[in-house]
């Protein structure tokens, strides 16, 4: 089974990240040519228009479908806002809580490692792993914080399925002139993963108008968190406010816009990725 290298949740090997916290997962770089592996094909019955005077039984191909979704109220734009913040900021603290958890286990096992071998006494690493073993339990506690929380946008999700869907139809293309496979497989299939990839693309296009409207939506708030701190400044210049009252509201409005940066980052990669 493959798994998430970051939070051990079962992943599929096409997946580009994890849709429980969000990582980027870790793959071999895909060779540039479809390589045909030596598989054995179900035979069913002797056909003697195919290549190999043998009909082999099509390979499944899921199909997608699009489904309605149900009509609901339209978010206002600090709503849509908000939406994406919520997730993209939470996947965020939640990979930086696993990536914590991975360093402090790791220098839990490298402290054993040189006891066993007695680069250090046993006396001197224990209070040490005993900090450190605290500190996991800590940071495990904390995960209580993201239980049931989806890191994956749908359009995120969406995005990968349409490129891995693109991809298996460039794969398919290699088999053509493949005499293992007959040309009504490769045309059934061919027609499939189109008609899945046109399915994707439509759900991608009302994601799409959702996402730019929520990057307007970002850049506008933006704008507007400056503004504040322009106007919070010259309040403390003309004595409106103390400078303590100028300084807690800078920091937080500071914070806010830092929040809305990263949020906007990602929605702007996003975008590009799903051209």
């Amino acid at each position: 089974m493959v798994e998430c290298h970051y939070c051990r949740n079962p992943v599929q090997s096409q997946w580009n990240f994890c849709r429980k916290c969000g990582a980027r997962l870790l793959h071999k770089e895909d060779p540039e040519e479809f390589i045909v592996k030596d598989e054995v094909v179900e035979i069913a019955t002797e056909d003697p228009e195919s290549p190999t005077g043998m009909l082999y039984e099509p390979l499944e191909v899921e199909e997608i479908k699009v489904e309605e979704e149900e009509e609901k109220r339209e978010l206002t734009d600090d709503e849509l806002v908000e939406r994406i913040a919520d997730v993209i900021v939470k996947r965020e603290d939640y990979n930086a809580l696993l990536k914590k958890k991975a360093d402090l286990d790791d220098e839990i096992n490298k402290l054993l490692d040189r006891v066993k071998n007695k680069l250090i006494p046993r006396n001197e690493a224990l209070p040490r792993i005993k900090v450190l073993k605290e500190e996991v339990e800590s940071a495990t506690a904390l995960e209580d914080n993201f239980e049931n929380f989806s890191a994956i946008l749908p359009i995120e999700e969406i995005i990968e399925d349409r490129n891995n869907e693109k991809k298996k139809l460039k794969k398919l293309g290699g088999l053509k002139g493949d005499k293992a496979v007959s040309r009504a497989t490769l045309e059934e299939m061919e027609t499939k993963f189109k008609k899945n990839i046109k399915n994707l693309e439509l759900k991608l296009n009302v994601e799409l108008a959702k996402m730019r409207k929520t990057f307007d939506a970002l850049e506008k708030k933006m704008k507007t968190l400056q503004r504040d701190l322009e106007i919070l400044y010259v309040n403390s210049q003309t004595g409106e406010i103390s400078e303590r009252e100028y300084e807690n509201n800078k920091q937080e409005k500071s914070l806010e816009i830092d929040r809305m940066k990263k949020v906007s980052k990602t929605v702007a990669n996003i975008l590009a990725e799903a051209r």
